[in-house]
């Protein structure tokens, strides 16, 4: 093992950091993707809605939380050890990581947040409403969503009247046994932005921290070559 000057040294201490602090966060991605893909609430939503694509995020984010967990402990071990293999192994697999994380951004970030998601997502509701009658599984799903998000019709409690149906008693607050005011697009969209935005955030914040430790390493990596190159001269 060759002894490495102070300002190698230095980016092997901050590599140390950055490491645990990707370790870190890698840590809380992963068990934020397993409390969004643990809550059943969100399987029947994108079994009867178009929005799959945040369960899918949930098994990339779960993917890349447990590479980051490795990444972290090569990382380490490979700036301790001053192993050019370990810091390439580490490279490669942040770049995998990296990868993971920017694909399950683009899920949860494709359709913009807002005024916009909720038309989309108030559209498919009332594509239910108006089967509901007739298709025990809208009529199932429309009874879940209200009692889970504690809201009523796609846009108003008033879409049920629009196609002459009876308000739902799903519709009624237990609390108080009103009909609720907020409607299912827009909570539905309070609840998808709440689960998009934890992962969204998260992978961009790691994203961020991996690009400086790629930087890092490629420097430390870099600098224990040149620091060789006088003993392989010697023999």
């Amino acid at each position: 093992m060759t002894s490495l000057d102070p300002a190698v040294a230095c980016i092997k201490y901050l590599l140390f950091a950055i490491n645990f602090i990707v370790w870190t966060l890698g840590a809380i991605l992963l068990g934020v993707a397993i409390w969004v893909r643990g809550d059943g609430g969100l399987w029947e939503y994108t079994d009867n809605l178009d929005i799959e694509r945040y369960y899918i995020a949930c098994y990339l984010c779960m993917a890349a939380g447990a590479v980051i967990l490795v990444i972290g402990f090569i990382g380490c071990l490979g700036a301790a050890m001053e192993s050019p293999c370990m810091l390439i192994v580490y490279f490669a697999l942040t770049a995998v990581a990296i990868i993971l994380q920017i694909a399950a951004t683009v899920l949860v970030w494709k359709i913009a947040g807002g005024d916009r998601l909720q038309r989309v997502l108030s559209d498919e509701l009332k594509w239910h409403i108006d089967r509901r009658n007739t298709d025990e599984t809208s009529r199932r799903f429309l009874d879940l969503i209200q009692l889970k998000l504690d809201c009523c019709g796609a846009e108003t409690f008033l879409d049920y009247q629009k196609v002459n149906q009876d308000i739902p008693v799903s519709c009624n607050s237990e609390r108080t046994n009103n009909i609720q005011i907020r409607s299912c697009g827009e909570n539905l969209r309070r609840f998808l932005e709440i689960r998009g935005g934890a992962i969204g955030g998260i992978c961009v914040a790691l994203i961020l921290v991996e690009v400086g430790s790629i930087i890092f390493t490629m420097c430390l990596f870099f600098a224990m070559k040149q620091e060789t190159k006088p003993l392989l001269h010697n023999y």
